[in-house]
């Protein structure tokens, strides 16, 4: 997978990445501040911020049983792989395409850790939609009608 630049993604992709790096480095009490000014900035409310920790707490606090997911340093330019299938996650949920949300939640997290991520991950989805911003579904295929 090539890596994406951040400057291609939505003011809403971007924040969601500063927000998740912000977390990983500083954890949430530290990062509170800051990841509520990012998602501010992107006009994310402040109620993204309760599903987008316990996601995120969902992956801190499983990270020894499941692959660790690889998070890029704030500033970063390009985003990672785990990164772009993160917000491709984010993004199935938010388009109600559970099944393909799970499955790529699934590289990362054991069965009773991803039903909690999948139930965090729809409810940020529902925030965001609520609030305009909508995440691209770039890795599913939806069938082409014919002419």
């Amino acid at each position: 997978m090539e890596p994406l630049s951040l400057d291609i993604l939505s003011e809403g992709e971007r924040a969601l990445v500063s927000a998740v790096r912000i977390w990983f480095r500083s954890g949430t009490a530290k990062a509170m501040v800051p990841i509520r000014l990012s998602l501010a900035a992107a006009r994310i409310p402040p109620e993204a911020l309760l599903p987008l920790f316990a996601l995120l707490g969902v992956f801190a606090a499983d990270a020894d049983s499941g692959r660790r997911l690889q998070v890029e340093r704030p500033g970063a330019a390009a985003l990672g792989a785990d990164e772009q299938h993160l917000l491709e996650a984010l993004g199935a949920f938010q388009h109600g395409e559970d099944a393909a949300g799970m499955d790529m939640l699934d590289r990362w997290l054991p069965l009773v850790a991803l039903c909690m991520a999948s139930a965090a991950a729809r409810d940020l989805g529902r925030v965001l939609t609520e609030a305009g911003v909508f995440l691209p579904c770039r890795s599913i295929a939806y069938p082409v009608a014919a002419e």
